[in-house]
């Protein structure tokens, strides 16, 4: 599960820029290990140790190859990946992706952790998963009848249709409890997926539980903090406990609904955007910023300044489940706000990324960055390379003072605490005031001594475990590990 911040603002320039490049005869016999030269020769963070590892004819594998040229650290924290089913990449990074439904996360279930329990985190509404009647902490323990191995976990995903057993604690152990058959379906994953107002103590208390950046559904951002402003909230818990990250618009976005309202109609600057040496001297030269500041939108959406709240501390839910966009909103506030991190160490993904294709410029509405200008391709060059793209690490993000967190590498929590104490059986419902993160923040905002989270004895030993969630991470969720920059804010003559 690798996390990524979609970059925007460079997409459209930096088309005109390069994408009419003709495409030279490749050197090896595989068009689409040439297209991964190409590309990240160019644009990719760390371009300049391209240059000797040029395909050869024995680089006949692209997935093979391409992990093979990537940077050390980039190798080590997973950030950069190839596909070749590009319309599904995107069809996610859309919030419309094919599967069924839920967020997963996963148990050892057997001393020699070759087999695993899926732990249901949450489920969108009107999925497969919903309309079977799955929710938070069901567990599954078998598929197809086998248990979940690393062989056929990817089923759960959503590639097929299949039968899930669910698993119930006995109070020994786990026992198989029903069997149900799940067909995979297109769904929209609104991310803003539970809103609540809670009044305690004379406070008015928003909160968010947000589980991805995905810039389609900014609206459903503004519609939430319409009514948080309405109501005359005093103070705002945003969730992203889970949340991998996505789309720098949509960061920007939320942050223009949280920070103080001064700065975002004076438009601010939030982020700094620093690319290779090769890109970073196209921007200065063409006196092009690289900053992206608070209150700046792309229509429909509406002017975020009509619902910001006007804080001035927020509390954010942050585990290590929470990366890239996510910690860019926590990272990139603070310089404006009082943020309160409560949680986890996050997990640490400080990078930003583009999606390239060979030679699209847009697939399903969603603009990507073209390699070869589609003319200099032959027919059967098109049909080799249509279906294949990359989402390689493209920048390093900092706030606007170009401070970063890249040592350590993570954002460590104001007030540290773990999800149940560690343990399933003790997960509330997703707003239940129960919650020990969200009594945290309550219990700070009120004095409330009663929502302070207390340790529990936990009445079961499964315990979510995150090295097999990450080696059991759902594919679609790596591009999201790195902020998604999404191409069309780029200076309009960047890639010509």
């Amino acid at each position: 599960m690798k996390k990524f911040l979609f970059l925007s603002v460079l997409f459209a320039s930096l088309l005109l820029v390069f994408s009419a490049c003709k495409k030279e005869e490749p050197k090896t016999g595989n068009p689409v290990s040439q297209f991964v030269y190409d590309g990240l020769s160019t644009y990719y963070l760390w371009a300049d140790e391209m240059k000797s590892k040029e395909p050869t004819a024995g680089d006949v594998d692209p997935k093979t190859y391409f992990k093979s040229v990537l940077n050390a650290t980039d190798t080590e924290n997973g950030w950069s990946f190839i596909t070749d089913d590009v319309e599904s990449l995107l069809a996610g990074f859309s919030g419309e992706p094919v599967d069924f439904g839920f967020s997963l996360a996963f148990a050892y279930a057997n001393e020699a952790k070759t087999e695993y329990v899926a732990i249901i985190k949450y489920v969108f509404p009107n999925s497969p998963a919903s309309n079977a009647g799955l929710q938070r902490k069901d567990m599954i323990g078998k598929i197809n009848g086998q248990p979940v191995t690393e062989s056929n976990y990817g089923i759960l995903y959503g590639s097929a249709t299949a039968n899930f057993t669910t698993y119930k604690n006995s109070g020994s152990g786990l026992v198989p409890d029903k069997t149900i058959t799940l067909t995979p379906a297109s769904i929209r994953t609104d991310p803003v997926l539970y809103t609540n107002i809670y009044n305690i103590g004379g406070k008015k208390i928003a909160y968010l539980f947000y589980t991805d950046f995905i810039r389609n559904y900014n609206q459903s951002l503004y519609d939430a903090f319409s009514t948080f402003r309405q109501a005359g909230v005093t103070d705002l818990v945003l969730d992203l406990r889970y949340n991998h990250g996505g789309s720098v618009t949509s960061a920007i976005y939320l942050s223009s609904l949280i920070a103080p309202e001064t700065k975002v109609r004076n438009k601010s600057p939030l982020i700094v955007m620093n690319y290779n040496s090769y890109l970073n001297g196209i921007f200065d030269k063409n006196k092009w910023s690289r900053t992206d500041s608070l209150g700046v939108y792309e229509k429909p959406d509406p002017d975020p300044v009509a619902a910001n709240l006007n804080l001035n501390k927020v509390y954010i839910i942050a585990t290590s489940d929470s990366y890239s966009a996510s910690e860019l909103t926590t990272f990139c506030l603070k310089p404006y706000m009082q943020v309160v991190h409560i949680g986890g160490n996050t997990g640490g993904k400080y990078t930003a990324s583009w999606t390239l294709h060979p030679y699209k410029e847009e697939i399903n509405k969603y603009p990507v960055v073209n390699i070869y200008s589609e003319a200099s391709l032959k027919a059967d060059e098109k049909d080799k390379l249509k279906n294949w793209a990359m989402q390689p690490i493209v920048a390093k993000y900092t706030n606007y003072k170009n401070e970063d967190f890249s040592n350590p590498g993570y954002l460590v929590p104001s007030y540290a605490l773990a999800e149940g104490n560690g343990y399933v059986s003790n997960w509330t419902q997703i707003g239940d005031t129960k919650d020990a993160f969200l009594g945290q923040a309550i219990y700070l905002i009120t004095g409330d001594e009663s929502y302070k989270p207390k340790q529990n004895i936990p009445v079961s030993r499964i315990k979510a475990s995150e090295s097999a969630s990450v080696r059991l991470s759902n594919p679609n969720d790596a591009a999201k590990e790195a902020v998604i920059l999404d191409y069309n804010r780029l200076p309009k003559n960047m890639l010509k």
